[in-house]
């Protein structure tokens, strides 16, 4: 198992975060829904004043304790519930993009429930998900992408009761997108993945419109001259504003399966290569473009 840090609940937090002796009889599994590490979410856990809170924060390369287990926390959404009052809360962490990180989470998340059921001495039925206290969809990342039966597989074999079941591969979605065109002043055709390009070599290109046939992708432009323009999604709204021609493009996606987009430079004349990262701070892999030098055409694909 990786490495197993406990970092403990500041005193001030106590009555806020687990106020409560506690004596478990049961796990609850949750998905972060966001992509900080374990050791970020404990922090962040121990640092704010919200009744929020939870025992363990599970990310790719560690396991981070917040709590005792001998106190209650705050995460099953059911008051003074079994979920609350009687739950070891197990957070994993990178479930916002999904991909190799969730999936290594995941599987040392399993690791740990395996764990935990015979330290206790418990049985898999202890072994409970978020939703099953409230109509809430948590843990949304394993139920979406893998399904509840093979989180418990995995956990049934780290136990020694049966071997984990592959991860299934997540399909991939179609890519349908579209560009402005500064010099028809439209909306040219939509594509779909990389059949074919968007845009008109020698026309700048000044938005971007984009979604997916399942799942959502998130993106945003950079104006050349300007700044980056607010994220977008799906096609809530259009990334870009008419007659400024854009210098920069990120994307991603929420489906666990890395999307990969590059644009054409009007000036030299060539292709950008593939990029799959989304880090503005990163001008080597973190968008396509090159601030100052205007992009003419727009190709994505999975």
């Amino acid at each position: 198992m990786v490495t197993l840090r406990k970092i403990e609940c500041p005193s001030d937090k106590v009555k806020i975060k687990c106020p409560y002796a506690m004596t478990p009889t049961r796990i609850v599994i949750h998905n972060t829904a966001n992509d900080a590490s374990a050791a970020d979410e404990i922090a962040y856990m121990h640092r704010n004043n919200k009744e929020i809170s939870f025992h363990f924060a599970v990310d790719d390369k560690e396991i981070v304790q917040g709590i005792a287990l001998n106190r209650n926390a705050w995460h099953a959404s059911d008051g003074d519930g079994k979920g609350n009052r009687e739950g070891i809360a197990i957070e994993i962490c990178y479930s916002k993009s999904g991909g190799e990180r969730f999936e290594t989470a995941q599987k040392n998340a399993a690791e740990l429930t395996a764990k935990l059921l015979k330290d206790y001495g418990w049985g898999i039925d202890k072994v409970t998900k978020h939703a099953d206290y409230v109509k809430k969809h948590c843990p949304h990342r394993t139920l979406d992408s893998y399904g509840w039966d093979y989180f418990i597989n995995l956990v049934k074999g780290y136990m020694g009761e049966d071997k984990p079941t592959p991860a299934p591969a997540p399909t991939k979605p179609d890519v349908i997108y579209q560009v402005w065109d500064d010099v028809k002043n439209k909306w040219l055709p939509n594509v779909k993945n990389d059949s074919d390009y968007a845009g008109i070599f020698g026309h700048d290109v000044c938005a971007v419109f984009a979604n997916l046939t399942s799942g959502n992708i998130f993106y945003k432009v950079h104006y050349k001259g300007g700044k980056w323009l607010p994220e977008v999604k799906n096609r809530e709204d259009y990334a870009g504003l008419f007659n400024k021609p854009i210098d920069g493009l990120m994307m991603k996606t929420d489906t666990g399966i890395m999307i990969n987009y590059r644009v054409h430079l009007r000036r030299s004349g060539k292709w950008l290569p593939w990029v799959t990262g989304y880090n503005v701070n990163d001008s080597n892999n973190g968008y396509a473009g090159i601030l100052s030098q205007e992009i003419d055409a727009v190709q994505i694909k999975f």
